[in-house]
């Protein structure tokens, strides 16, 4: 199949408002007429041979060199390979832009930051009985102090055994549900969500719960991970797993200071303690994942994750539901963007700093400042090749918990589904950045977060590329190449 150019949405204006998303987010400079391009972040390291398609008004150019898939754009550009997916790269060029997606995967990749992809193929063996129940553990005070949920209980995470070959293939998901940043906003979060006070405080017992797509222990739903020992993060800590501020004892609920916020300690101490007590040591392969919140944690703590455990250890990651650019707001009036400009999704950096105290990857931080936009947006973070590890991102394009960031609670009417388009438009031109170790399978979609949601792991498709047999593709060799799968509408 060969790789579709991205469509252009509606007019010059937002042709316009598309080339100037990906230049602020990007580095990106180009030309209206496609003249004078400058290189992308993504396309660092590449040699100079040029390839020009154009699509209607729109110029785009890809730069090559074997593992490496660059970007010179004007709008948007097909991040799409050649020995994977495409019989060769003339049949890539020849692609027209009345395709519905863009794949891709291209031999041969390397690292982005030049050196060796870090894991190798696997395939999967499914020799087991279908798995049991899970059982809850609690990370307790006296060993593991920090581990607090918001309200200062202990945090958990809970654990099912896998099966046969594949009990040495380990799943590790972290819970997505929100956050909060302001005294009212925390003392409304649910007790679910800030607590295990709901949670019968006995370690080690069975508990009743339903685990739907990748987490599914069903074959027929999820057949490459169903027999897999699996691991869920319960999520009480409201910071997005990344908060280092601990609670002042006795202060009232209208300050902010009475709620603990400690969620990087939450997963350093979880990994911990399935190291020492619960084999994770001796696992063969991590598959370290995580939706919304959870995506975002993900971000903040899987260099570090990959750093407490043996070098033996085969490991990668998947975000899901937090990649996002930054776009101008709705505006009710006029039922188009606002005048005032775009919204960053690092906007509100300064007051999660001051609620939480978080911390991102200890390499951007380093590099740019823990407060930077580099380190703060999901777009920026991974234009940049500080996540050293294999990463799969897994987006809707207009993720209704986006939208409703943006002023669109629910697309209801004409003007606000064009917006909406018109923002799916604005992400797919910004696509191409992503460093090539990260693959990429992107939905022209509402729906918030894809793989624990049963009906939309189920029906979650690009073409003839289904959501969980791309996961498990991915998994298989993500250093295959570049994975781009793309439904361009």
């Amino acid at each position: 199949m060969g790789c579709a150019l991205p469509r252009k949405v509606a007019g010059d204006e937002d042709t316009a408002r598309a080339e100037r998303v990906s230049r602020r987010v990007l580095g990106v400079w180009t030309r209206r007429d496609g003249s004078g391009p400058a290189m992308s972040r993504g396309a660092r390291g590449c040699d100079k041979g040029l390839t020009l398609a154009t699509s209607g008004a729109m110029t785009f150019q890809r730069v090559r060199r074997s593992g490496c898939v660059g970007v010179l754009l004007g709008v948007g550009v097909s991040a799409c390979g050649g020995a994977a997916r495409a019989p060769d790269d003339a049949a890539a060029r020849e692609a027209g832009a009345d395709d519905a997606s863009v794949v891709g995967n291209d031999a041969g990749a390397t690292s982005g930051d030049g050196g060796a992809c870090p894991v190798g193929p696997v395939r999967f063996v499914h020799d087991g009985a279908a798995p049991g129940a899970a059982v809850v553990h609690f990370l307790d005070a006296p060993r593991y102090p920090e581990a607090r949920c918001n309200d200062g209980t202990p945090a958990a995470f809970f654990l099912r055994r896998g099966t046969g070959d594949a009990a040495r293939r380990w799943v590790i998901y972290l819970e997505g549900g929100g956050s909060c940043i302001t005294p009212a906003g925390c003392a409304a979060r649910p007790q679910s969500l800030s607590s295990t006070a709901g949670i019968n405080r006995r370690d080690g017992q069975t508990v009743s719960m339903t685990f739907s797509g990748i987490a599914s222990p069903d074959p027929a739903a999820n057949p490459d991970f169903y027999d897999a020992t699996y691991v869920q993060l319960n999520y009480c800590s409201s910071d997005l797993w990344s908060g280092e501020r601990a609670a002042t004892p006795g202060a009232p609920t209208t300050d902010l200071a009475r709620w603990h916020f400690r969620g990087r300690a939450i997963v350093r101490d979880a990994v911990a303690e399935l190291i020492r007590a619960h084999g994770l040591g001796e696992a063969r392969e991590v598959f370290f994942m995580g939706s919304s919140a959870g995506g975002a944690g993900v971000l903040a703590n899987v260099d570090d994750v990959r750093a407490t455990l043996p070098s033996s250890v085969r490991f990668v990651a998947l975000s899901d539901g937090i990649y996002s650019v930054p776009y101008p707001a709705f505006d009710p009036v006029t039922q188009r963007e606002s005048a005032a400009g775009e919204t960053p999704p690092w906007v509100g950096t300064e007051a999660r700093f001051a609620a939480w105290n978080p911390r991102g990857d200890a390499s951007c931080i380093a590099r740019y400042g823990a407060m930077s936009p580099t380190c703060n947006s999901s777009a920026r973070l991974l234009a940049t090749q500080e996540i050293a590890t294999p990463l799969l991102v897994v987006d809707s394009q207009m993720d209704a918990n986006q939208l409703g960031d943006l002023g669109v609670e629910n697309p209801a009417n004409a003007a606000m589904q064009a917006f909406a388009q018109r923002y799916a438009a604005a992400k797919r031109a910004v696509f191409p950045t992503l460093d090539p170790r990260y693959g990429l399978f992107s939905l022209f979609s509402t729906t918030h977060v894809l793989i624990n949601k049963r009906e939309a792991w189920a029906s979650a498709r690009v073409g003839a590329d289904a959501l969980p047999a791309a996961i498990g593709a991915w998994y298989r060799d993500p250093c295959a190449g570049p994975l781009r799968i793309i439904d361009a509408r």
